[in-house]
């Protein structure tokens, strides 16, 4: 099997221990996320890593007692490492791949499938072998609501004085994931993962100024914490204006969907662990959400 040569001693590690533990399984490795991204600043702080492993099966896989789905995670040199065990099948079909990952199918099908989402680290290159991005239909509901996960968690660890910069890490990626719902929703034919490609898209899509004015805004303070661990403003104001923000999208019918109060309530409670965090928020300012308008 082909290794694809790297001078990264980090990745060099993760191959090793992949090539120890499933040699014979292993299809080909990839990564994608910030770690992989070139087109970053040079300062920008990562400090997690996102691998996909393709394997042939899941029989020498091994998984948590309370899910079907195959990951691990280990520090290395002080990075999080996550790897993430699909199957070339399961990336075929949907529904299998339902039962394999926790994440959303089509934008996994986009990291993997274009080369400026991803990097293939070892292995064969299996791109052509996946569905036609063309091809796909989007689950916004389901792209939509990753953003409000992060945001839960921002607002739970909040509660935490050991875990400021987790509290705000979170609440960066839940804007740079409704960055990318906005990009996808408004421009089917958008197909680019990288945060600073978000951004630009945004800045040119055919939305209300208010939106992308606004929008923009969150994402310019979310990449100046990326690079400096702080942000220019107070966080929990800028928080509070990225919660209101969404929600009166959803009030005003700018999304995909249009949700009144208890709606918004019944939604957010099917959704992962019921968002409860984000639940007790909402209910706390309920005059301000049924007044909210862009």
């Amino acid at each position: 099997m082909n290794k694809i040569k790297t001078k990264d001693s980090i990745i060099s590690n993760i191959i090793n221990y992949l090539e120890d533990s499933f040699r014979d399984n292993i299809i080909s490795v990839y990564g994608i996320g910030s770690y992989f991204d070139e087109t970053l600043p040079f300062d920008w702080k990562i400090t997690d890593i996102d691998i996909i492993v393709i394997v042939n099966s899941f029989n020498n896989i091994p998984k948590l007692e309370w899910t079907e789905v195959r990951y691990e995670t280990k520090n290395i040199e002080n990075f999080n490492v996550w790897l993430g065990y699909n199957t070339l099948q399961g990336l075929k079909e949907k529904e299998m791949f339902a039962h394999e990952s926790f994440a959303n199918y089509e934008w996994s099908l986009l990291d993997l499938k274009c080369q400026e989402n991803s990097q293939l680290l070892y292995g064969r290159d299996i791109r052509n072998q996946l569905p036609k991005i063309s091809d796909l239909k989007y689950d916004f509901d389901d792209i939509f609501v990753r953003s409000l996960y992060h945001l839960d968690k921002s607002l739970k660890e909040s509660r935490s004085s050991k875990k400021p910069l987790v509290s705000k890490r979170e609440f960066t990626k839940a804007v740079f994931k409704f960055g990318f719902y906005l990009c996808k929703y408004f421009d089917k034919h958008y197909y680019l993962t990288s945060v600073l490609s978000i951004s630009i898209h945004i800045d040119n899509l055919q939305i209300a100024d208010s939106i992308r004015k606004n929008m923009l805004h969150f994402m310019k303070e979310s990449n100046i914490f990326r690079r400096t661990d702080k942000f220019s403003i107070d966080f929990k104001i800028l928080r509070k204006n990225f919660i209101f923000f969404i929600f009166s999208l959803l009030r005003n019918g700018t999304l995909h969907r249009k949700l009144e109060f208890q709606e918004l309530v019944n939604y957010l409670g099917k959704k992962f662990n019921g968002l409860p965090y984000l639940i007790r928020y909402l209910k706390l300012s309920k005059k301000i959400y049924d007044s909210s308008k862009i």
